[in-house]
């Protein structure tokens, strides 16, 4: 293994931070991708989000080969909390000038690291993305699709209206725009990293990797996985509360632009508006209509909802009703 130091300048410990709950093979996984990185010095810092009976055993037994690979581990525990909490105590505990962060059911390649410092440097940038490779099954794709679909320089309206991204795993971000940023919120149960992302571009400029430097791999507990309706319903609510506080916390901020949120917010709600539709729940999908036209205007994507409800609402006088076209709630 290559192991890359750039030059004494240069050699800034990286803190890479892993939320686990549960699952303690695929913790392995991860831990084992993050020893294979060429770049030293390192920092692993693994958060147990208080799963039951703890991971404790797992830590022992994880620890010599971590301290092997010349990486100073920090195992720590907490009350379960969830994964924002769990990222935000792990980077309280993280001494690095830059923080990388890595699912506990995910993969870094092995110069993720040693790119996205250089890339960082080399652009005078605050934080550092790259392409993610996401597997489902047997199916690999790019996450974005292409380079271009990477978050590059300060754009956060490009994140808003998702033409610019940056999966979690693919973050490395100096403690510098962290401080300025914060850390997650911990209200929000998902779309966590989505708020957080719009307030980084917000804060900081971004240096893209135009290469895929880490795998994101779905899994059947992951929280993308929407199981049955209430889960849908959950992740809904926490959407409207996601799109709320990213317009609390940043349209103050240098770089806001109110129509790339009302862009965002058609999106989302048109999406939301679907999910009710095609559960001929037509009442709380009127409601959530009026609801986004009241925050976004009257976007095209909420004008197509409205066709749709009252579509939806003609067939029930027949007793038919719409269903959803691509049985996939989420990527509708």
């Amino acid at each position: 293994m290559r192991l890359c130091w750039l030059n004494s300048a240069v050699s800034a410990l990286i803190s890479v931070i892993i939320p686990a709950y549960k699952r303690p093979d695929l913790l392995k996984q991860a831990v084992a991708s993050v020893i294979a990185q060429t770049y030293r010095p390192l920092e692993l810092v693994i958060v147990d989000d208080g799963t039951p009976g703890g991971l404790g055993q797992v830590f022992d037994e994880l620890q010599p080969a971590v301290t092997k690979a010349g990486i100073a581990p920090r195992f720590v525990t907490k009350i379960n909390g969830g994964v924002a909490s769990a990222r935000n105590h792990g980077v309280k505990q993280a001494s690095g000038e830059y923080i990388a962060l890595l699912d506990a059911d995910d993969l870094f390649m092995p110069t993720k690291l040693e790119k996205q410092l250089a890339a960082l440097l080399a652009a005078g940038a605050d934080a550092a993305c790259c392409l993610v490779e996401r597997r489902r099954g047997d199916n690999v794709t790019l996450y974005p699709h292409d380079a271009a679909g990477l978050l590059n320089g300060r754009n956060p309206a490009g994140v808003m209206r998702l033409k610019a991204w940056a999966h979690t795993n693919s973050l490395f971000l100096s403690r510098g725009l962290i401080e300025r940023a914060g850390l997650y919120d911990e209200s929000l149960a998902i779309f966590e990293d989505d708020e957080y992302l719009v307030r980084l571009a917000h804060h900081g400029s971004f240096a893209a990797v135009p290469e895929a430097m880490a795998t994101w791999i779905d899994q059947p507990e992951s929280l993308s996985q929407v199981p049955d309706f209430a889960t849908l319903v959950k992740r809904d609510d926490n959407r409207r509360r996601q799109l709320q506080l990213t317009r609390e916390k940043c349209r103050a901020l240098p770089g806001w632009d109110e129509d790339a949120w009302k862009i965002s917010v058609a999106r989302w709600y048109k999406q939301m508006i679907n999910h009710y539709i095609w559960a001929n729940d037509l009442k709380t999908a009127g409601k959530l209509l009026e609801e986004g036209t009241g925050l976004a205007g009257r976007q095209g994507m909420l004008k197509q909802s409205g066709r749709k409800l009252l579509k939806a609402k003609l067939l029930r006088l027949i007793g038919l009703r719409v269903r959803n076209p691509k049985g996939d709630p989420i990527y509708d």
